[in-house]
């Protein structure tokens, strides 16, 4: 059984790092077959499809985005910080996902990109959203927050990728064509939707924050390299 877990396992690692270094859709089974020197038995004894290699991909980095962010909870003290630590972790603008980044961003206005980004939100939704019912359930207890409705979390986590999409966007247009981002424009987006989050929650004017412009540019700087 461990055998055959490790082979799974290897076939991932290839894949993902030919994803990485090439492009999904530029990366054949053909690709990962001759990095890995096996068969296509090999490789079709534990996936259907490159389609189902890519989704078990996405959903393992949303996975760990989400332990990620669930370990460093303990060190907000606040339930405002809580709730924050979990829309900052649940948006992939961090250095370790650069290459991730690299690969996803020259992308973003095209199919490929906005498959690969649909996927990833609905494997970092299925992760992130216990997190974040757990922290709102706890503030509204502490009336810090207005009792959610049924559904505010999900609604509040669309927003919160609608958000990191629109400025994905600013930054892909903004490197395609060789000129530094518009601060003023991004500063703009992320006040329009923290401050919608913040109306959902019934939060305090100023208690949410979901990105920052130095991320956005960090990023900026990452897929430019």
């Amino acid at each position: 059984m461990r055998k055959g877990e490790d082979k799974r396992q290897a076939i991932l690692a290839a894949a993902e790092e030919l994803f990485l270094s090439n492009g999904y859709e530029a990366t054949s089974v053909q690709d990962i077959l001759d990095a890995l020197h096996i068969s296509k038995g090999g490789f079709y004894h534990y996936f259907a499809t490159k389609e189902e290699v890519l989704r078990l991909l996405i959903d393992q980095r949303a996975n760990r985005a989400a332990a990620y962010t669930a370990e460093g909870l303990a060190a907000a003290q606040t339930d405002m910080a809580r709730i924050n630590a979990v829309l900052r972790g649940f948006v992939p603008a961090r250095r370790e996902e650069a290459p991730f980044l690299r690969m996803l961003m020259p992308l973003i206005e095209r199919t490929e990109g906005r498959t690969i980004a649909m996927l990833y939100q609905d494997a970092l939704l299925k992760h992130f959203l216990p997190l974040l019912a757990d922290e709102m359930k706890k503030a509204a207890g502490n009336e810090t927050i207005c009792p959610p409705v049924r559904g505010m979390e999900e609604t509040i986590l669309h927003l919160t990728n609608r958000c990191w999409m629109a400025a994905a966007a600013e930054v892909s247009r903004a490197c395609r064509n060789g000129l530094p981002i518009d601060s003023g424009a991004l500063l703009t987006l992320l006040e329009r939707y923290r401050r919608a989050v913040e109306v959902l929650l019934d939060a305090p004017y100023g208690s949410v924050e979901l990105l920052r412009v130095e991320e956005l540019a960090a990023v900026a700087e990452s897929i430019r390299v």
